[in-house]
């Protein structure tokens, strides 16, 4: 089924994917993710990572 060119989107340009505020602070101390961080280590390094990548 083809897409008729009114239902098409027009590009606009690039996309912004983040607003940048500098007058928020960094996250990167914050207990919770430290605490996420740190189990995420504990299982790679339990578990590892796989040799080879899955072939779809």
């Amino acid at each position: 089924m083809a897409v008729k060119k009114e239902n098409k989107k027009k590009s606009t340009g690039k996309k912004t994917f983040a607003v940048i505020d500098t007058k928020v602070g960094s996250y990167e101390k914050h207990p919770f993710f430290i605490k996420k961080a740190n189990e995420a280590k504990a299982l790679l390094k339990a578990v590892g990572l796989p040799k080879k990548t899955a072939k779809a």
